[in-house]
């Protein structure tokens, strides 16, 4: 879970100042790019644009990444986050069994239609 960054005691890194908390919250915004990068590249089409100039394909690879990397950290900014609670209460009622009903489904529709 990410940590709130407005809040006074900001949970394992409240022991670490100057530099070394630096470091923390690049890393941590580190990956977000880095998952964005490898998003953009696995699912979003990667270097190709839109009007097949494929000359310009870092180009398309990197505004992709970025539109993606501003969408997550905005989204990450702008919702509050979830208490611990809250996420377990979320994932026992509602993923959990919506997991379940998928394997169900997919079980089914293996069977029947292949």
């Amino acid at each position: 879970m990410p940590v709130a960054d407005s809040e006074i005691i900001f949970g394992a890194y409240t022991e670490y100042t100057g530099l070394r908390f630096a470091l923390f919250l690049l890393a941590e915004y580190a990956g977000i790019v880095v998952l964005c990068g490898l998003t953009t590249v696995l699912f979003l089409g990667g270097w190709h644009g839109p009007w097949g100039a494929d000359g310009l394909g870092w180009v398309w690879t990197l505004l992709k990444t970025a539109i993606l990397a501003f969408v997550v950290i905005w989204l990450r900014v702008t919702y509050p986050r979830l208490r611990e609670d809250q996420l377990q209460k979320l994932s026992w009622t509602l993923l959990v069994p919506l997991s379940l009903a998928q394997i169900a489904l997919t079980g089914v529709v293996k069977v029947v239609f292949l």
